[in-house]
């Protein structure tokens, strides 16, 4: 399920079922990976905006070769 949230048009939000967790990733428009396990009963929403605000580990990739 992909949504986007107001305010953050570059970046894009999917739920993914892994397991018996529900994962929410963060796709930014700059090559920008973020992910977060979501909590039962948490907001999608409120988790998405904290995921951009202050992520805890970020996978970006670089088209560069250097």
């Amino acid at each position: 399920m992909s949504f986007s949230l107001p305010g953050l048009h570059l970046w894009q939000f999917r739920i993914v079922l892994i397991g018996g967790q529900v994962i929410l990733e963060a796709n930014g428009d700059q090559g920008q990976n973020l992910s977060t396990i979501l909590s039962p009963g948490s907001s999608r929403v409120r988790c998405g905006y904290e995921l951009v605000r202050s992520p805890q580990c970020a996978l970006i990739h670089n088209s560069s070769p250097f």
